[in-house]
């Protein structure tokens, strides 16, 4: 998979293509390791017909597709994992590339608009099984011992995932929904 992120990153640095890591590889560059197999990346809407190009040139096709979302799978035979484009309007896409990492081989938001999009992606209502999120979110928290005593921070949750977030934070409750 590795090698694959870094022919991503190329992708992304030659071609200079808009794009953040987010999902489950970002939340392990941020320092909470868990298994994923696709990879997700969030673009600006301006970008996202020159990203459908470059992804057909590395022989991918889309399987799944809404206005805010594509998913991408390779040709039959092809070893290359998903991959899935989540499209932001060009203004929240610079707000979050304000905060970018420099983390390699693709950067990704910093670990608090990490939490931002979790909580977000929390709060839709056609998002099925959110634990996973919720654990990534209190992985997060925990790994940068980020506290809701921080008004940045408290304010960052309460926008994005309301009091119920903050209930859970604060109690430390990862499970359910």
């Amino acid at each position: 998979m590795q090698s694959f992120l870094t022919t991503v990153g190329r992708l992304i640095e030659e071609k200079q293509l808009p794009a953040l890591m987010i999902g489950g590889h970002a939340v392990t560059a941020l320092g909470h390791p868990r298994a994923t197999f696709d990879l997700d990346l969030l673009v600006p809407r301006s970008a996202v017909e020159t990203w459908k190009r470059e992804l057909a040139m590395f022989h991918y096709r889309i399987f799944g597709e809404s206005p805010n979302f594509l998913q991408f799978e390779a040709s039959p035979g092809l070893p290359l994992p998903p991959l899935d484009l989540m499209i932001v309007e060009d203004g929240v896409f610079h707000v979050l590339e304000k905060t970018k990492t420099d983390l390699k081989p693709i950067a990704t938001p910093d670990v608090k608009a990490m939490i931002a999009l979790k909580l977000h992606a929390i709060r839709q209502a056609e998002r099925g099984n959110v634990a996973k999120d919720w654990a990534d979110v209190m992985a997060l928290v925990r790994a940068h011992q980020l506290s809701l005593d921080d008004p940045e921070f408290s304010a960052i949750v309460r926008k994005h995932g309301g009091e119920a977030a903050i209930e859970r934070i604060q109690g430390g409750n990862a499970g359910g929904s």
